[in-house]
């Protein structure tokens, strides 16, 4: 375990910060993707993306800025795809098969109306597909793009940043952080498990 964590700090002093903030912005756009969304353990990855983070010395506002305009690209491309596909999104092989999750998705879309955009953030499996269908129920570009420009910073802050600021306090030393990665992952896995509709 002390090789792995010497390691580590090996990777992350040849690493540039950069790297792990380009790595953050998009995982955080593929989680946010329709479809794409639904297959990427984002949970997980922005977790630990996140302690890497705390471990390479970045600073909070950085990893903010950069998950939210991740966040934003990702909602706004589902958004476009929600538009260019209209009513055939029912008809896509995966969804096709998974009715009960387009139901879903609608009926928090009807229940919410623009706030669904806010609100779908936090909710797993509806994450990666209410942008794209409120696009196909004829949301305006205007008030997705008005709601999604407060939802993605206000979405970043709180599930990246409290990772983040944990992983600065603890003194992430051995097997201190392989520990803490294994109890995040497991309890991501789990409540992502939960949630799947």
């Amino acid at each position: 375990m002390a090789d792995m964590h010497e390691w580590l700090n090996q990777w992350l002093a040849a690493t540039s910060p950069v790297w792990l903030l380009l790595v953050l912005a998009m995982v955080a756009a593929l989680e946010s993707l329709v479809l794409v969304g639904l297959l990427v353990p984002g949970v997980a990855l922005l977790l630990g993306l996140s302690l890497l983070a705390a471990e390479a010395g970045i600073s909070p506002w950085q990893w903010w800025l950069a998950g939210a305009v991740g966040a934003f690209v990702g909602d706004t491309i589902s958004f476009a795809v929600g538009a260019w596909a209209g009513h055939r999104i029912d008809h896509w092989p995966w969804l096709r098969h998974r009715p009960q999750q387009l139901q879903q998705g609608r009926a928090f879309f009807r229940r919410y109306g623009v706030w669904s955009i806010a609100l779908g953030r936090f909710v797993g499996p509806l994450r990666p597909l209410i942008p794209a269908l409120a696009a196909a129920l004829s949301m305006p570009w205007r008030s997705f793009l008005w709601v999604n420009a407060w939802s993605s910073p206000a979405w970043s802050a709180v599930y990246l940043l409290p990772p983040l600021l944990l992983g600065q306090m603890l003194t992430l030393n051995g097997p201190w952080l392989w520990g803490l990665v294994a109890l995040m992952t497991i309890v991501a896995l789990w409540v992502a498990q939960r949630m799947r509709l």
